[in-house]
């Protein structure tokens, strides 16, 4: 048995040296970052730029294997979906697109349950949604 926990132990350790490549922050040009209110991008940035920006405030856990690994690729899959740090780098065919996605995700599953779970502050209340979503309308007619 204590070979057996001997074993679990140094796997656990010899997996902290597998690193995903992700970086938490990149730095890019403050134009190419989404323009939005005041109070739209404190939503965004308290519930979305986590996962959805080129700025995460990665928690302790986001260090740790092998829960680094999912919440990294989350980041990265997150970042390839929509980048609200590039957002202005997007042509305006696909800004729309993004757009109407901002509408679908917030309403349907954003930000995602796995993520609320650790960050209850990041949930969106009813009231949130619907200025995103009268916000991403806005931008849609313009």
């Amino acid at each position: 048995m204590k070979k057996f926990i001997l074993s679990i132990v140094i796997f656990f350790i010899a997996i902290q040296f597998i690193k995903m490549d992700i970086q938490e922050h990149i730095d890019a040009p403050k134009e190419l970052e989404i323009k939005t209110s005041k109070e739209i991008a404190i939503i965004l940035k308290n519930s979305c730029y986590d996962c959805h920006s080129n700025s995460v405030n990665m928690p302790l856990y986001g260090y740790v294997a092998p829960i680094s690994w999912y919440v990294r690729d989350h980041i990265k899959s997150g970042r390839k979906v929509l980048n609200f740090s590039e957002f202005n780098a997007y042509d305006e065919t696909t800004q729309q697109k993004k757009y109407e996605k901002i509408i679908d995700a917030t309403v349907i599953r954003m930000p995602l349950p796995s993520y609320t779970l650790m960050h209850k502050s990041s949930e969106l209340s009813y009231d949130e949604k619907q200025l995103i979503k009268a916000w991403v309308k806005s931008k849609m007619q313009e």
